[in-house]
């Protein structure tokens, strides 16, 4: 190799090594700096912050480091208070974990009021967790920012997220968005009418009106949207959906909770109509609607109780179950006569979510129903009903059907500490048959106070009996072990 070459080389290895070392060195330097960044001195934060707030590798410098250490980084960038510290907020927002995202979005919102646009630009990010930040921290700045927002939300990019601020700032909003719903693209008029119903605002309601002939996409959303403000101007097109199988499935079952709160006669005759209906999201929030009615649906329901359809019948039993109405207790009575043993089950568990202790005669009545499935549900119901059924339950022990006797032994059992001393002072009782069922309602209660009763009694009992209280002692502390 010549003299000439040599030197070529030469030079490309200092250049190179050169590259290298000063490679090496920012690189250090760099991490310096983040250390600076997470520490716990002010001055050398918002220094930091300063260097690395335009850092092309922002989010990745700090994501290496700790939780805490990331938390104070964004501590670092709210003291800076700079636009270029709001963009690096952003950056930060893409953090996985969730209470870094909310310190993030916090300090977004400090700095909100001064730089709101990199916000609005960061609307259209593609990480949604930046945008779902950004949307926070803008709605905080209230109505000021509406005539912002609504332009963002006329671009397909920004809109979701615009939306989702616009609803945070609530009905204020409601004048300046109501004209876009209007607009020719149907996308917007979707996202609009959609948006209207987060804001719930009966202001909408004429407007919304108009469009609920629209394209079936916005006719569905708009129903969605008028079943979320559920108000009384509403009433003619929301039971047009609930009555028009051909509507969305999910616009008419929303359609019937929103005839649920209204709860006129014509909303409550719908919502009845509606539990024969084939589509079974429909029946299932017709029961809702119905419960949520209250009294004003109970002459209705238990006309339904009387219904040729079991189904219906069924289903009007659970609408009644739904209500803490003394009223309710009547019809759920008389469908404890039902021939269907399905319809009986379902009349059984309302009486006991009704929470009326006018319930408790015909529930203990059930115990007996020849479907056990009846009386179960009776015995879950009387249990529910707690305190006023304890003493009803302990006349059952005594009688002559074991299979009611089982069933309120179960029930009191359920009831845990609220039965004990009633259980207690039938272990003295003369009659034996009360005293068994009483064991075993003790034994299926893991109370610590029914255990330490058991103790108490198992030396003293007979043969005959003390085997009901060994077994559940063994199984209690099989089960602790």
């Amino acid at each position: 190799m010549n003299r000439a070459a040599a030197l070529r080389w030469a030079i490309w290895i200092v250049i190179i090594g050169g590259i290298i070392g000063w490679t090496i060195w920012r690189n250090v330097q760099t991490q310096k700096t983040v250390d600076d960044l997470v520490s716990r001195d002010p001055a050398r934060q918002v220094s930091a912050a300063k260097v690395l707030a335009t850092h092309d590798s922002l989010y990745d410098l700090v994501q290496q480091r700790s939780l805490p250490a990331r938390m104070r980084a964004a501590e670092a960038f709210e003291r800076l208070g700079t636009e270029e510290a709001a963009k690096a907020l952003l950056a930060l927002q893409k953090d996985p974990e969730i209470k870094m995202r909310e310190r993030v979005t916090q300090a977004l919102i400090t700095l909100a009021p001064k730089y709101p646009q990199p916000l609005l630009d960061a609307l259209k990010d593609a990480d949604s967790n930046v945008r779902a930040g950004a949307a926070k921290a803008l709605a905080t700045l209230g109505e000021p920012i509406v005539p912002k927002l609504v332009e963002a939300l006329k671009d397909s990019n920004s809109r979701a997220a615009a939306s989702d601020a616009l609803s945070r700032i609530g009905k204020v909003c409601t004048p300046q968005v109501l004209p876009l719903i209007e607009d020719k693209d149907e996308a917007l008029r979707t996202a609009v009418a959609e948006l209207l119903g987060k804001l719930g605002d009966p202001r909408a309601v004429p407007a919304l009106l108009k469009h609920q002939d629209d394209s079936p996409a916005v006719r569905r959303v708009v129903i969605g949207a008028l079943a979320a403000i559920a108000h009384p101007s509403a009433e003619d097109a929301l039971l047009r959906a609930v009555n028009n199988p051909e509507d969305d499935g999910d616009a008419r079952a929303q359609a019937a909770v929103a005839l649920g709160k209204i709860a006129s006669p014509r909303a409550v005759s719908a919502l009845v109509r509606a539990l024969s209906d084939e589509d079974l999201v429909l029946r299932s929030a017709a029961v809702g609607a119905l419960a949520r009615a209250g009294r004003a649906a109970i002459p209705a329901l238990s006309q339904a109780i009387r219904n040729p359809d079991p189904e219906v019948r069924r289903l009007a039993a659970e609408a009644l179950g739904g209500m803490s109405d003394p009223a309710a207790v009547a019809p759920l009575a008389a469908a404890l006569k039902d021939g269907d043993y399905r319809v009986r089950r379902a009349a059984a568990t309302a009486l006991g979510q009704t929470g009326q202790p006018s319930a408790i005669p015909h529930l203990l009545e059930a115990l007996a129903d020849p479907d056990g499935g009846v009386g179960e549900a009776a015995a879950n119901s009387l249990a529910m009903l707690g305190a006023p059924a304890v003493q009803p339950l302990l006349a059952k022990l005594g009688g002559g059907n074991p299979t009611v006797a089982y069933l309120a032994a179960r029930a009191l059992s359920a009831m845990g500490d609220a039965s004990i001393p009633a259980l207690q002072s039938v272990l003295n009782s003369p009659n034996s048959n009360a005293r068994h069922w009483a064991l075993v309602a003790l034994a299926g209660n893991s109370s610590p106070r029914a255990v330490e009763l058991l103790r108490q009694v198992q030396g003293k009992l007979p043969e005959s009996e003390r085997w009901i209280v060994d077994e559940a002692l063994m199984r209690l502390a099989s089960g602790a072990s």
